[in-house]
């Protein structure tokens, strides 16, 4: 990566001599830049970023927008971030108990993915205050087994883990998506706040539980809990450890489609490490196939609120399950006509 940066810049060079500010600023350090900055005398344009990969304005977007607020923001109208002339982080405006983290390492004048991801996994979860234990999560998001302000879903073989999860999904936070869900172009936006918790289980004992928790930016926080309920860096289950946040936003802000949720409502195929499905029983999946619901929603592959989960087209296939029994209650009828169903 180095070596075809440093191509880049010769190239550069040899069409446009460098400008003489530039070409001190590329031999400073991040202290001397921040210096500058807070007198005056630094560049507009900041620390040029080359993160060497194909969605680096996003991906700058979510990991800067938590350091703008509680709720997270736009880095580049904050400051954190500029686009014109190319992509840099002004270490000038982050914030002040985080900026010593902001380091060019190899003092080559570019921020690359490595120097990025040390200054966000140092700094990441006090900027976010990510709850250090479980206990401390729950007081936030009380979910719970047999708890009917939650729904509950299950999946074996996520590509994540080799251990089942158990997904819990605030009721409210769903209802109120799926209320939403025409107005907003047929996308089912969660609310700012919600939690959605997966624990990775064998058996009935909790390995260790991951979260998301949506800011009001429309981005995720991401955390990891061990199995002793205090926050890790990252998963401990096979088939790999993954680092939270960093390779969890590879997969919730990319494209790529994953079984078992590619697949159904039709059986998935077994992956490397076992089977794989969506554990739902069988009233919830003929309310699907029924109903299209799948297609309908299209939730994995839309990704509209960068969620995975099937989780909207698995509680509406419920409330169909529950009208098709009969037991369906008003509010649920009237969510279910707004849908169109």
């Amino acid at each position: 990566m180095r070596a075809r940066k440093q191509a880049r810049a010769r190239a550069s060079e040899v069409v446009q001599p460098l400008h003489p500010m530039r070409a001190l600023l590329r031999s400073c350090t991040p202290a001397l830049l921040i210096a500058l900055a807070a007198c005056g005398g630094g560049p507009s344009d900041g620390l040029a970023v080359d993160l060497d990969k194909s969605n680096e304005d996003v991906l700058l977007r979510y990991y800067l927008g938590g350091y703008v607020g509680p709720g997270g923001g736009d880095p580049a109208e904050a400051g954190l971030m500029v686009e014109e002339g190319g992509l840099a982080v002004r270490p000038e405006a982050v914030p002040e108990p985080y900026r010593d983290a902001l380091r060019d390492v190899n003092g080559d004048g570019t921020l690359d993915w490595d120097e990025f991801v040390a200054f966000v996994e140092a700094t990441y979860a006090r900027a976010r205050g990510l709850p250090p234990t479980l206990d401390a999560l729950r007081a936030e998001a009380p979910y719970a087994e047999g708890d009917s302000a939650w729904f509950v879903t299950e999946v074996e073989g996520s590509p994540m883990t080799t251990a089942r999860r158990r997904i819990y999904v605030p009721v409210a936070a769903l209802r109120e998506g799926l209320a939403g869900y025409r107005a907003a172009g047929d996308r089912l936006l969660y609310p700012e706040g919600t939690v959605i918790v997966g624990e990775h289980r064998e058996g009935e004992r909790v390995l260790e539980t991951t979260v998301k928790r949506r800011r009001a930016d429309g981005f995720w926080d991401f955390a990891v809990y061990g199995a002793d309920g205090r926050l890790a860096g990252a998963t401990s289950t096979p088939p790999r450890p993954l680092r939270a946040p960093i390779q969890c936003t590879g997969c919730h802000l990319g494209r790529r489609l994953f079984d078992p949720e590619k697949t159904f409502p039709a059986p998935a195929p077994d992956g490397p490490h076992g089977p794989r499905a969506v554990v739902v029983d069988g009233a919830v999946r003929a309310a699907v196939e029924a109903h299209d619901l799948a297609m309908r929603f299209d939730e994995h592959a839309k990704r509209s609120d960068g969620v995975l989960g099937l989780y909207g087209t698995l509680y509406v296939a419920r409330l169909l399950a529950d009208r098709e029994a009969g037991r369906l209650a008003p509010e649920d009828a009237a969510l279910l006509e707004a849908l169109g169903l």
